[in-house]
């Protein structure tokens, strides 16, 4: 039986995804976000939470098709 850990669980120093996110500068939380449009990363759940963020700050959560 495959038994699967939710990325969310996995702890450092007690430092949850959000936590992660939040100390990260706008231009690195936008520049992940583009980029796994890029590298077409199929993580729907941490998309959600950097797209979350963004709107938290006030940024449009869109890909850059051009950088």
């Amino acid at each position: 039986m495959k038994r699967t850990i939710k990325y969310n669980l996995i702890r450092s120093s007690r430092k949850t995804v959000n936590d992660y996110l939040q100390n990260l500068k706008s231009d690195e939380l936008q520049a992940m976000y583009s980029s796994s449009f890029t590298y077409e990363l199929k993580v729907p759940d941490l998309m959600k939470k950097i797209q979350n963020e963004l709107q938290r700050r006030n940024i449009a959560a869109q890909p850059m098709l051009f950088s």
